[in-house]
């Protein structure tokens, strides 16, 4: 009766811990011409959850099955703290279309589209995220998703769009039909301050051949001069 009385309580402590483990998270995605970067933040309130984020810092994280070896990728894994928060960091970086392996992308999109060609790069998802709960349990309060990229955008259903940042945010509210999609071209993009720089870099040249033609021009006049004399 001991012993099934310790299980009961052993259970109802794993469930509490569970139930206050709505953590949120911060899904980072930088995309080259030719990689695309995965920097996954968990953050955990440091005074109701910092257990569990120490039971989840000890699951080393896949990144993706690699079919070709036949083995697992892992996360290189970080751990960073504040004043009010601890963050597990996650980070990997995937070549080709193996971003559609991501455990992380998988596990919260079902169906996902990752389409990679010699001109374009394309993502597109289903409309339900289902990583914020898990058998009816909520899991993750929140996520923001940011794919950054210095490529052409040509398409994009983002909720916020700042400089080369596409923001998504899932909550409560919306996770139900929150797809993602986005269409970049592999043409870099040119910012303002680029382009400002051309024509300033075109003046310090005119200048500096001046200044050499100039110089030429006097030496070789003294040079004279004093043949003269």
């Amino acid at each position: 009766m001991g012993d099934l009385m310790k299980k009961r309580k052993f259970l109802l402590l794993i469930i509490s811990v569970f139930l206050l483990s709505g953590c949120s998270a911060e899904y980072n995605l930088t995309i080259n011409e030719d990689t695309m970067e995965e920097d996954i933040n968990a953050i955990f309130d440091k005074a109701r959850e910092s257990e569990y984020a120490s039971n989840m810092e000890q699951i080393r994280r896949t990144a993706y099955y690699n079919f070709d070896t036949r083995e697992n990728e892992y996360y290189t894994f970080n751990k960073d703290e504040d004043e009010n928060n601890i963050i597990l960091n996650y980070k990997y970086r995937y070549t080709d279309n193996n971003l559609y392996k991501s455990e992380a992308f998988s596990r919260c999109y079902y169906k996902r589209i990752v389409n990679v060609t010699d001109d374009y790069i394309t993502i597109s998802t289903d409309n339900q995220v289902a990583c914020l709960y898990k058998d009816g349990e909520k899991e993750i309060d929140n996520i923001t998703v940011n794919i950054r990229t210095n490529l052409k955008v040509e398409e994009n259903n983002a909720d916020e769009v700042n400089g080369n940042i596409y923001t998504w945010y899932i909550n409560d509210q919306n996770y139900t039909d929150k797809p993602i999609n986005i269409k970049i071209k592999k043409e870099r993009v040119t910012t303002p301050i680029e382009i400002g720089l051309v024509p300033t870099i075109f003046i310090i040249i005119i200048v500096i051949i001046l200044i050499i033609f100039t110089t030429f021009v006097v030496i070789t006049k003294n040079k004279k001069n004093n043949n003269l004399k």
